[in-house]
């Protein structure tokens, strides 16, 4: 697989579509000696890559917020994450799971964040979040946002707003700008 980056200029519509891209990295012979053949294509948009540094401060205000609340850090991360997260999706549904294992027992998975849904019997359904290292900046800010007034309900201090700043800041002139197409 090779993993390109650009946007596309031009699509032309007729019997069949006609997609122009315009690539920012060198084309590669591989590339070449794929002309006329068969390929496999994935199309999705550029978003601009989250600090480790956010993900960082996620797992600190988590840490204040479990201790003042009493409850495991596995739990904490799971209400957080179910709250103010990004849902699972494959082939463009949200991934659920039913399960004869109960809310309180899963609640304190690391691996695994989900919300139970409301079911009948011995079995429960849960809709899957995805964990926080995949996000991108902009579903990071939203987890950190949520997190942030979580925090501040319960009387812990947080970053003040000039230092989240100086926070995204370094981590441009770190790692340099990247922009994603929104």
């Amino acid at each position: 697989m090779i993993d390109l980056t650009g946007k596309i200029s031009g699509i032309l519509r007729g019997k069949r579509t006609i997609l122009q891209i315009e690539i920012e990295e060198e084309i590669a012979d591989t590339i070449v000696e794929m002309m006329d053949k068969p390929i496999c294509i994935q199309i999705k948009r550029k978003n601009e890559k989250r600090s480790l540094n956010s993900n960082s401060y996620f797992h600190v205000l988590c840490d204040k917020l479990r201790k003042r609340l009493g409850i495991s850090m596995a739990c904490c991360k799971n209400m957080l994450i179910t709250s103010y997260g990004e849902p699972q999706y494959v082939d463009g549904h949200p991934a659920t799971i039913k399960t004869n294992i109960p809310p309180d027992w899963m609640e304190e998975q690391e691996l695994m964040h989900c919300d139970p849904i409301p079911s009948e019997g011995d079995e429960w359904s849960y809709l899957l979040y995805r964990g926080s290292h995949t996000y991108d900046s902009e579903e990071m800010n939203r987890l950190i946002e949520g997190t942030i007034n979580e925090c501040k309900e319960q009387g812990i201090e947080t970053a003040t707003p000039d230092e989240l700043a100086r926070m995204a800041a370094l981590w441009k002139e770190r790692y340099g700008q990247q922009t994603g197409e929104e």
